[in-house]
């Protein structure tokens, strides 16, 4: 089958609805983990009385199998549900930052073919803060820039400083609490915001200026 030739605008347009998919995708999997994290849980769970004997020549012990099993299962779970949601963290970002790439250099008069992102020798992205994006007459320009101001308030939320001490104050342990809670809600925010300027990329390319 002979390749398709894409233009330099549907290329673009690929890579962002790509970043978009992918987002999509970890969001899934880690809602998915949720619930299936939430299954064992032993507040929820009737646990059996039952014991199991566990002897060897140097010791004997005592075990709960039910609640070991469920234990066990808990802690993957959980482990689980925590890298997957870091991965959805990083894809929602990567989303939102090549989203807002892509209408900045349409803007520029540039023609990339896809997003761009700059990493570390890591490989790791350092997204930062968010450029504002000047859409004009735009219809949706207000949604874009309300979403990037609650991402803008998420990134702000940082609680590291409060975290890591032994004692918090009152007041102090609330600001830490309020912050976590806005942190948390990182991801779908970042693929609010996505979602937000890949429709915002759309306008940029059908009313770009053409060269004569």
């Amino acid at each position: 089958m002979t390749p398709r030739t894409l233009s330099w605008e549907a290329s673009l347009t690929d890579s962002v609805y790509a970043l978009g998919a992918a987002a999509r995708e970890c969001q899934r999997a880690y809602q998915a983990a949720v619930i299936a994290t939430g299954h064992v849980d032993l507040d929820r769970i009737k646990l059996l009385d039952g014991k199991v004997d566990r002897r060897n020549p140097g010791y004997s012990s005592d075990q709960e199998p039910h609640l070991a099993a469920l234990s066990r299962i808990g802690s993957i779970q959980l482990e689980t549900q925590h890298r997957l949601g870091r991965l959805y963290t990083g894809a929602a970002q990567a989303y939102a930052h090549g989203a807002n790439w892509a209408v900045r250099q349409v803007q520029a008069g540039e023609q990339p073919t896809r997003v761009r992102f700059e990493v570390d020798t890591e490989g790791a992205c350092d997204f930062g803060l968010m450029p504002e994006l000047q859409l004009g007459r735009y219809s949706g320009a207000a949604a874009v820039q309300q979403a990037r101001r609650a991402y803008e308030r998420c990134l702000a939320a940082d609680a590291e400083d409060l975290g890591g001490r032994s004692y918090l104050e009152d007041h102090e342990a609330g600001a830490m609490h309020a912050a976590l809670d806005v942190t948390a809600g990182l991801p779908d925010i970042a693929y609010a915001y996505g979602v937000q300027a890949e429709s915002a990329l759309h306008f940029a390319l059908n009313t770009r200026s053409t060269p004569v």
